[in-house]
């Protein structure tokens, strides 16, 4: 049987470079791509934990949202590492947070924020330092 899917998605005029950011740049994994026409165009990509899918579709404006999104990964520094590399801007440098977290975050062409985080671990009991 299959999972249930959790979706975020978005329209775009930016679509081609909003596209190769998120395949190119942070290299992101397509899950499914169509091209009807220029106006009927639309990628999806799976988060790079698996636990959710990333779509973009073409659209006439750029999106109005104010935010973005979190992506928990495993081997922060390496994601960290790549977004530096591939020249995407830094919106905030790979530190930790008051709430448990370590997290940098990068900002696609449309402006909306791309975070990578891990938890922060207590390294004697490998518990998580968040509490509610």
């Amino acid at each position: 049987m299959k999972s249930p899917e959790f979706r975020f998605y978005y329209f775009t005029s930016l679509y081609d470079e909003t596209v190769a950011f998120y395949r190119d740049t942070l290299q992101f994994e397509i899950y499914r791509t169509w091209h009807r026409g220029d106006t009927d165009r639309g990628t999806i990509f799976h988060s790079p934990n698996r636990c959710g899918l990333i779509e973009i579709e073409w659209g006439e404006h750029a999106p109005s949202i104010r935010g973005g999104f979190y992506l928990e990964v495993t081997g922060l520094e390496r994601w960290y590492e790549r977004v530096q590399q591939s020249g995407a801007p830094l919106r905030k440098e790979l530190s930790a947070t008051s709430y448990g977290h370590r997290n940098f975050k990068t900002v696609d062409p449309n402006g909306v924020e791309v975070s990578f985080f891990e938890y922060l671990k207590d390294p004697e009991s490998g518990n998580s330092t968040f509490t509610e």
